[in-house]
């Protein structure tokens, strides 16, 4: 864990151990720090939101917050963390010397360790000092490399390429260490552009950069890492400058004996070789790669060899021994996974998801040439319901999110179909799993056309006022591309609840508009979707009538339009759920975390903006005062999990995600799990407040005589698509029942 050891002494920070006192009373410091060692984590944990959020702090006591930061850093204790962080940089009010932004930058490293990039970029960014065009200047050379990295870890190429051009130009030297990292790093991101001059340029740079350098281990490393760049082109012209690159780098191992640098080479150099075209001889080097690695072998090198080495059986046709090294790669990625992942957009699309859909394929057509299909098939829903925990703790980095009980893969309630979209690097499938047993359908078209008449039919029921004829058409269409193929099935008669485990694009879908050619969907199934059975609590609540907390901002504040319909909607659930609301200046975040936090009742209802973005750190829901994120959602709400008053029902009646975010749709989708609840509903978009205050007084109403909460939302959805002013799929579609659908 990356640590700040700064203290204030006049304007200026200077080292300091980490339990140093200023402004703060020391005895804050020290009873954090016996809490934290005598495992009072909750009591902690409410001392951290207290001082995270504490009037009249200034800037003398950033030093001491950024001290108490790290014990909780010490103990894992990533959202505390944070928010002290955020707050000692707040108090760095307007940086006026080298020692601030200095602070600053540090504390955005610190908040990149704890991978909170967006707020580590918004510090970082403070600390960058506006000077004359290719002005040197260290700080901002550090700064820029920073800015660069959290974008390219988060998929904005564009953003990394210019913030690695700024660090640059603000360079002192332009033959240090840190320039031919700088290259490094420009080379990775030029090799996966079609600015081949760029990259030959770059090439160029630092093989001048690095023509006088010893041939050390540190070279050694950069020649593999701009090597492993250049072989993702897949261009032949490039074998001539890595092979060099490799067998410079090879001088190093065979001169110490570094058998971890030595398998590092000898895979790159089954790679060169499988790119020459001699696949067996590739397969021969990549399987001394694994020998050198031994029993000490670090699962990040061995998954990478074992992945190569299945795709080069695959290619070659020998199915079974590639299964085997498929099974062979994850299980290695779930040994590093956290690690590995640490909440990159990239690494996740790189790095894992590759290796589950070329295992996914070739269980799929094992399946269909074998009299044991549905075993085959079996193992593609545990692959897939893998792949969705995977890409779900990336998003939130957190372990601690996952339920304590969670459903049975193989067996299904009678009347139930679960649907898994299966989205491949070119083609789809579903894969439908009801109580007589379980079934795969290629879809009629290919991955990119599928997200493409969804990304399409998205637009049209957003908007009000499209026509009912393109809305049915387009309905149509894409129930016979997503659901048609598996009619057999989820058509027949039995079949009343339909629940999808939907992945990417996917997400963005609100299944309950889709047109069978008879009517909607929602008029057919009670629906539901989830991020897996496996993520699904499935622990047994208390039957009978439960408790309800209800609250949320009707003013318009912090930038948010007003919410005048949240008034009405909040008096009809008074008198529904018998509970008293927390409105406006009452739904301050103070107010809300301690009756979340410390209350028992099953139903929460928040009737406020909430907005769910690609990066989890920057999803929230608003309260009058300030944000309350996901983060501090899991640290009041969440904790319920482990009591004996868990959440059974949360409701967040106006949400939305941010426009065509297929990581936004993981963060609405997750957020029971960061919650605690066993089920959630909310919203992909906005709709009428009067629209809203119906359906959920209708929802509210079925809930209460004893209907399931799919059949309560079905019956809710369908009394606006009755009424003539409600009926555009815009207003009762986007409201998804996540979790949990019993």
């Amino acid at each position: 864990m990356l640590k700040i050891s700064l203290v204030w002494v006049g304007s200026v920070f200077v080292a300091l151990s980490p339990l140093s006192t200023m402004a703060l009373p020391k005895g804050t410091q020290d009873s954090i720090a016996g809490e934290l060692s005598t495992g009072q984590y909750q009591a902690a944990k409410d001392r951290a939101l207290s001082l995270s959020t504490r009037a009249g702090l200034v800037g003398t006591d950033a030093a001491a917050l950024i001290n108490i930061a790290n014990l909780y850093a010490d103990y894992g204790l990533r959202d505390q963390a944070a928010a002290l962080l955020m707050r000692a940089a707040e108090l760095i009010d307007a940086p006026s010397s080298d020692t601030d932004r200095r602070a600053l930058l540090d504390i955005g490293n610190a908040l990149q360790a704890l991978n909170l990039r967006s707020n580590a970029s918004t510090v970082v960014n403070r600390g960058i000092k506006i000077m004359g065009k290719d002005t040197s200047d260290a700080l901002n050379a550090q700064g820029f490399v920073a800015l660069g990295d959290m974008a390219f870890e988060t998929g904005d190429e564009s953003g990394a390429l210019i913030a690695y051009v700024n660090a640059e130009s603000a360079m002192d030297s332009p033959s240090d260490d840190g320039m031919i990292d700088l290259k490094v790093k420009q080379i990775k991101l030029l090799s996966r552009s079609n600015d081949e001059s760029g990259l030959a340029d770059a090439i160029a740079a630092y093989q001048q950069l690095t023509t006088s350098s010893e041939v050390d281990s540190e070279l050694a490393r950069r020649n593999l890492n701009v090597a492993s760049s250049l072989i993702t082109t897949e261009q032949a012209g490039w074998l001539p400058v890595v092979t060099a690159l490799v067998e410079q780098a090879a001088q190093v191992y065979q001169s110490d004996g570094d058998a971890a640098l030595r398998a590092e080479v000898e895979h790159l150099r089954g790679l060169i070789t499988s790119l020459s075209g001699d696949s067996e001889a590739a397969l021969l080097r990549l399987r001394g790669a694994l020998a050198d690695l031994g029993s000490d072998a670090a699962p990040g090198q061995s998954y990478r060899i074992y992945w190569q080495m299945a795709k080069l059986q695959t290619d070659r046709g020998d199915l079974d021994a590639a299964i085997k090294n498929y099974e062979r790669a994850i299980g290695k990625l779930e040994m590093i996974r956290s690690e590995l992942l640490q909440g990159s957009t990239l690494v996740f699309k790189e790095r894992v998801l590759p290796v589950y859909q070329g295992y996914i394929e070739l269980l799929l057509q094992k399946a269909a040439g074998s009299e044991q299909g549905m075993l085959w098939l079996s193992k593609v829903q545990s692959t897939l319901e893998a792949l969705n925990a995977s890409e779900v703790l990336d998003y939130f980095d957190d372990n601690c999110v996952l339920p304590r009980e969670v459903m049975n893969l193989a067996t299904n309630q009678p009347g139930t179909a679960i649907v898994y979209p299966i989205i491949l690097d070119k083609k789809a499938a579903i894969l439908v799993r009801t109580d007589m047993g379980i079934y795969h359908y290629d879809l009629p078209v290919s991955s990119e056309v599928l997200r493409q008449q969804i990304i399409e039919f998205r637009a049209t029921i957003t908007n009000p006022q499209t026509s009912e004829t393109q809305v049915a058409a387009q309905a149509r269409a894409l129930y016979e591309a997503l659901l048609a193929p598996g009619a057999a099935v989820i058509e027949q008669p039995s079949v009343q609840t339909l629940v999808t485990v939907p992945s990417g694009y996917l997400r963005l879908l609100p299944l309950a508009a889709l047109h069978n050619g008879d009517d909607f969907l929602v008029n057919r199934y009670e629906l539901a979707t989830t991020l897996g059975l496996q993520l699904t609590e499935n622990s047994v609540v208390s039957q009978g009538a439960q408790s309800a907390f209800i609250g949320g901002v009707s003013d318009s504040v912090q930038g948010f339009t007003a919410l005048p319909g949240v008034e009405s909607e909040l008096e009809g659930l008074e008198t529904a759920l018998s509970a008293e609301p927390l409105l406006n200046q009452g739904f301050s975040v103070a107010n809300v975390s301690r009756r979340l936090g410390s209350g028992r009742e099953g139903i929460v209802h928040l009737a406020t903006h909430g907005y769910f973005d690609g990066d989890h750190a920057n999803s929230f829901l608003l309260a009058h005062d300030d944000k309350i994120t996901l983060d501090r959602l899991q640290s009041t709400l969440g904790a319920r999990r482990f009591s004996s008053s868990p959440v059974d029902l949360l409701v967040l009646s106006a949400c939305e995600t941010a426009k065509g975010d297929e990581r936004a749709a993981l963060g609405l989708a997750g957020v029971s799990l960061k919650a605690g609840a066993r089920s959630t509903v909310a919203s992909l978009w906005p709709i009428a407040d009067e629209a809203t205050a119906k359906l959920m007084q209708r929802f509210y109403e079925s809930l209460q005589s004893g209907e399931s909460k799919a059949k309560a939302l079905q019956s809710a959805q369908q009394m606006l698509l009755s009424d003539p002013e409600w009926a555009h799929p815009n207003y009762w579609s986007p409201y998804l029942l996540i979790g949990n659908w019993q």
